[in-house]
């Protein structure tokens, strides 16, 4: 089975405006679930001053997959990158 492309959903949270607001706060999807840790990955990205998004898939766990980097997204208030 091919993993879900959740490349639209980390452009919006990258896209977001949080206005000071902490992003998994303002993520407008539950944050355990697929939609949701794109969206915050997205917003981290942004914050980190990255690029934007693409390629965007779940991995093990509670980890996303952004092109050849993985970020984990088990503290939905603090992301780190996987090495």
């Amino acid at each position: 089975m091919a993993s879900q492309d959740l490349t639209p959903e980390a452009v919006a949270g990258f896209a977001a405006q949080l206005d000071g607001k902490p992003a998994h706060e303002a993520c407008p999807h539950y944050t355990s679930s697929p939609a949701g840790m794109a969206w915050l990955v997205g917003a981290w990205l942004q914050k980190t001053g990255r690029p934007a998004p693409r390629d965007v898939r779940m991995s093990r766990g509670y980890t996303v997959r952004v092109g050849d980097m993985r970020v984990s997204v088990a503290d939905a208030a603090a992301l780190v990158r996987v090495q």
